[in-house]
């Protein structure tokens, strides 16, 4: 390639749908509403949940929720990228962060990054009956401190207190999910777009491992 080439355009090598579907904004609503998009292809990610932001590096907590595009099975590539064609299967319908990135250009994504997301409750209706459900993991499965208590982990004086915070947690999501899932008949799909991913695996990511005693979760680190 030559050394003073300068990209102007995309070339569809598919990097930027290898790392993930874009995150929702309110603009991108009427998407569900079009039906082009339905529930089962979105995936939640919960206030405070470790996510990669655009500028870091490392896992920040996500400041507000976020509802993103799924990646296809456990991988993080974009549910609608065709590998085989290099193209994307939504493409003239496509979210708002699809059409306003540019690799060689980050600055028009990055002036939305963040802003007018959309989450759970600006697409299932007020009265839908699953909403209690919802409020009771906000209430009880609150991840706001979740950073401190992994960073309490790696503390030997905290780390005893840390797995309990975190094990509580674990059996509530798991409970309420559960009920959830048996009252409504969910399907996973269903599932990760209402109560987003199992707290127990978003820890398996630092090392934290859940076992079952008695029918109870307990977690090891």
């Amino acid at each position: 390639m030559n050394a003073h080439y300068t990209k102007t355009e995309c070339d569809r090598c598919g990097t930027c749908c290898f790392k993930g579907g874009p995150a929702l904004h309110f603009v991108d609503l009427a998407l569900l509403r079009n039906n082009r998009l339905n529930l089962e292809q979105l995936i939640t990610i919960r206030k405070g949940e470790p996510v990669f932001s655009l500028a870091a590096e490392n896992l920040e907590p996500a400041k507000s929720e976020i509802i993103k595009l799924k990646g296809k099975g456990n991988e993080w590539t974009c549910l609608f990228y065709e590998s085989k064609k290099a193209n994307c299967a939504i493409y003239h319908h496509r979210p708002l962060e699809c059409s306003l990135l540019k690799c060689w250009d980050p600055a028009d994504l990055e002036n939305v990054a963040g802003k007018n997301l959309l989450s759970r409750y600006d697409i299932i209706t007020p009265n839908d009956p699953i909403v209690p459900f919802l409020k009771n993991q906000d209430e009880k499965c609150c991840l706001a401190n979740l950073s401190q208590c992994l960073s309490s982990l790696n503390r030997v004086e905290s780390r005893q207190q840390a797995l309990i915070d975190l094990t509580g947690l674990v059996n509530n999501d798991l409970a309420i999910r559960s009920q959830a899932c048996e009252k409504f008949d969910l399907t996973l799909d269903l599932e990760l777009f209402f109560f987003g991913r199992p707290l127990f695996k978003i820890l398996n990511q630092f090392n934290i491992r859940m076992y079952i005693v008695n029918g109870t979760c307990r977690l090891s680190y």
